[in-house]
């Protein structure tokens, strides 16, 4: 029996969907000082009021959406919104705190350089003294943050980033602003984030930041408040200027990462960094990349997590099976289809492919919103690949597209031999790299037949890791033999599981009716086949047969790798 064990049929999960979609919300936000006139938005004047009183902010833009924030006289942030334009009129409406104080306000509209600005003046609201012996409870201001809306049209939970900043420079003076969030506070949002009507989505928090560009931020979170909120499957949203971090608390073994410091959760901050890398990491990238034919797309980005507490350190790197959601804002010229994450290994040089989607918003510029269950240093890279060899139209422009994104190599730089037989191996490490997953030579241990120095041991242990693979029942992988159609379909059933977070599934072979040749399907791959056909993943060798014994070629399986990434969100 061949890959026994076959995944059931996945029903397809919405939280994938969830972070990509809250990743969108993502975007360049106006400086804070130089406020030049843009051409492509303005601002009408906005009206004197009194504090309590509601403020109108109108004006019209030719972007998709604007970033409107409202500065108090000493510069601190007010409200800060993202506001979709409709028709090219944006509005947006807000009611000042009646605690605000008096003086000259600022607001500003826009997207990075392409803002307007006007300013209006508040005048503070009288307080009557309370009666000699009462209490009087003063009212708060308004908590400054962006408010975005979140997936299934809660509330935005946003908390105040606004006083709990400090800003250092390193040895080599680059600037790092330190957000220390402050504990009740963000147990307080994280609560009534659970509490409302999220219409089954995660219930999020937000914690934003403004800094300029180039800048680090380090936000400090503390450990304890995370720790109580894991079980409510919250999510937090770090965003700077330069990214964003969407970070689910389930992924976060709590109480083993305060084992490995020693320490008790109330003593330990949880240190989420979004830092642009350094010119000679930025270098050593660009030299890198041009060795495969590839060019860097502006700078790199690290995000990383680190635990810290009773005087020792634990940096955070693996999520397990959970994709970690996180976004980058690129301008200039990028095609989709020629361009990919990247992640950078530090050690080696490598450059590998990171699941990724490419949006191209009104003012020419991209959100680039990916994923992966781990840390590390990310950056975009553009390659134009292309095989001598590559005549069937059906095959070359899936192949190229793929090699594009350092997802496929040729046999050489221009070849890629699209008849030649695909093994076992082979295809494995395929379904490993579209997926983003780090190599694991240990988890191939198990093979009697897969040595630990073959070029395939750490896909294959990533594989296994996975559950994407289980070989033979004489504890044998035959990582060489050629794979065979219904072999593929079970594999892909498993990496679409993968992807989805699904551990269960359901099937239907309905869809293998249209199949006279469908009793030669083995009965443990059936349902991965019915599964991969529904999807549109895999079709048959004719119109009424399946032909599931048939070896299949290099740029057949390149066509359905494509096609299960694209269904399962992994590329555009």
């Amino acid at each position: 029996m061949i890959d026994k064990g076959a995944g059931k049929q996945a029903v397809k999960s919405r939280m994938l969907r969830i972070f990509m979609i809250l990743t969108l919300c993502m975007a360049f936000v106006p400086a804070a000082a130089a406020y030049a006139e843009s051409s492509v938005v303005s601002l009408q004047d906005v009206k004197d009021v009194t504090a309590g009183d509601q403020v109108e902010i109108n004006g019209t833009a030719t972007l998709d959406e604007v970033i409107v924030k409202v500065l108090r006289p000493d510069s601190s942030i007010v409200y800060f919104n993202i506001v979709p334009v409709t028709a090219g009129q944006y509005a947006a409406p807000f009611t000042i705190g009646s605690g605000e104080p008096g003086g000259t306000y600022t607001v500003v509209a826009g997207q990075g350089s392409e803002v307007a600005s006007k300013t209006f003046k508040v005048t503070a609201k009288t307080v009557t003294p309370p009666p000699s012996g009462s209490v009087s409870t003063p009212t708060p201001s308004p908590t400054p943050g962006k408010v975005i809306t979140p997936v299934g049209g809660a509330e935005p939970v946003v908390v105040d980033t606004g006083k709990n900043t400090t800003s250092t420079v390193d040895v080599n003076g680059r600037s790092t602003t330190v957000i220390t969030q402050d504990g009740a506070s963000l147990a307080d949002a994280l609560k009534k984030a659970a509490q409302q009507d999220n219409k089954g989505a995660a219930p999020v928090v937000y914690i934003a930041y403004e800094g300029k560009q180039g800048d680090a931020v380090q936000f400090n979170l503390p450990f304890s408040v995370l720790k109580d909120a894991a079980s409510l499957g919250a999510i937090v949203s770090l965003q700077t200027g330069e990214g964003e971090y969407s970070l689910p608390l389930g992924v976060l073994n709590f109480d083993a990462i305060a084992a490995s410091l020693g320490a008790e959760p109330g003593s330990i901050s949880l240190q989420v960094n979004i830092v642009p890398s350094a010119e000679d990491i930025n270098a050593k990238i660009k030299a890198s990349a041009a060795s495969i034919g590839a060019s860097q797309q502006g700078g790199a980005i690290e995000f990383s997590i680190v635990a810290s507490g009773g005087g020792k350190t634990s940096e955070l790197n693996e999520f397990g099976s959970t994709y970690v959601s996180r976004t980058v804002v690129a301008s200039g010229t990028i095609d989709a289809s020629h361009s990919t994450v990247a992640l950078y290994d530090p050690q080696t040089g490598a450059l590998t492919f990171v699941p990724a989607q490419f949006t191209k918003q009104s003012d020419g510029t991209f959100k680039i919103s990916f994923k992966r269950n781990g840390n590390s240093v990310y950056t975009v890279l553009t390659a134009n690949k292309a095989f001598a060899d590559l005549t069937a139209p059906w095959a070359k422009a899936d192949v190229e597209l793929l090699a594009s994104k350092l997802v496929v190599n040729g046999v050489s730089d221009a070849k890629f031999a699209p008849n030649s037989s695909i093994t076992r191996a082979e295809f494995a490490a395929l379904l490993v790299r579209a997926l983003g997953l780090a190599p694991d030579a240990d988890g191939a241990a198990g093979f009697k037949d897969v040595a630990s120095g073959a070029w395939y041991a750490g896909a294959t242990g990533a594989a296994v890791k996975a559950k994407l693979i289980e070989g033979f029942e004489d504890g044998s992988f035959k990582p060489g033999a050629t794979i065979t159609r219904e072999q593929m379909a079970v594999m892909i059933a498993r990496a679409v599981a993968y992807a989805q977070g699904s551990t269960s599934t359901a099937s239907s072979e309905a869809s293998l009716n249209g199949f006279k040749d469908k009793s030669a399907i083995g009965g443990w791959a059936r349902a991965s086949v019915a599964q991969a056909v529904d999807a549109g993943i895999i079709t048959g060798m004719t119109n009424d047969t399946f032909v599931p014994a048939a070896n299949a070629s290099r740029a057949q399986a390149a066509v359905m790798l494509k096609r299960f990434m694209q269904y399962a969100d992994l590329i555009d």
